[in-house]
């Protein structure tokens, strides 16, 4: 399991990648591309054109191994549920409720915290519930050698089509491209900014899991959505790439 210090330094990293990514934007003529101050409900950079496209936001992950969506959940005390309306929610919601290792481990904490009907909160402000798991409780249950922080896990899931219909339909304003690591993609078919048609989707299998995170204060019940292999793009806006950039022709 990763420090809460390995967290910090990989958000910041994160966030500087972000920054590196919109500064090279911005060194182009045609391209306007800013980090405003938003929720996490917006992806990173929004993008404008001087051509009048524009503005659309565009996703940066540093990695293709970054989680790509990572919705909160929680357990009422009879069914599992979300605060989120996104489809990736909805598909943790669905995997959590109808998981027989999801019911292994809900028997299981019920036994170890001596709580019949216990409830699983995903915030600080839910642990006040009597019912709910206390979080010396969960930490202590996660120190046994033989158990796993992964309470659900679905294989070979059409991720792609989940992370598109996530950036497109759960997001408080679509977002139609994402950079991951060095390669550029559109997410979905739709091209607002008419950048060149052979920029590949966004795509591929992997397994989505369910897992508790604990820490300092709280504990949090979130989806770790992952392609395994997403395909290579000929295009990039990564700093000092190789690559083609998808803007350099508008």
């Amino acid at each position: 399991m990763k420090s809460f210090k390995s967290y910090i330094i990989e958000s910041k990293s994160a966030d500087q990648y972000e920054v590196d990514v919109a500064n090279h934007l911005n060194s182009m003529e045609n391209v306007v591309a800013e980090r405003p101050r938003v929720s996490a409900k917006y992806a990173d950079v929004l993008v404008s054109l001087s051509s009048g496209k524009g503005p659309v936001w565009l996703e940066v992950k540093m990695n293709h191994t970054d989680n790509l969506g990572n919705p909160r959940i929680y357990y009422d005390g009879s069914k599992w549920d979300t605060t989120y309306t996104t489809p990736l929610a909805k598909f943790s919601v669905d995997l959590a409720n109808r998981s027989q290792q999801t019911k292994d481990f809900i028997n299981a904490i019920s036994k170890f915290s001596d709580i019949s009907r216990p409830k699983i909160p995903t915030t600080k402000g839910g642990l006040r519930d009597s019912e709910a798991v206390p979080l010396s409780v969960m930490k202590e249950y996660f120190k046994q050698p033989d158990v796993n922080r992964y309470i659900a896990m679905e294989g070979d899931v059409d991720i792609g089509k989940l992370v598109t219909q996530h950036y497109l339909e759960g997001k408080a304003e679509p977002a139609y491209y994402m950079q991951a690591g060095d390669d550029f993609y559109m997410i979905g078919r739709v091209n607002p900014l008419g950048l060149p048609r052979d920029i590949p989707l966004v795509s591929g299998r992997g397994n989505f899991k369910v897992r508790i995170a604990t820490r300092s204060q709280f504990y949090e019940v979130q989806a770790e959505v992952k392609i395994i292999k997403m395909p290579n793009s000929s295009y990039s806006i990564k700093p000092g790439t190789n690559k083609k950039n998808p803007f350099e022709s508008l």
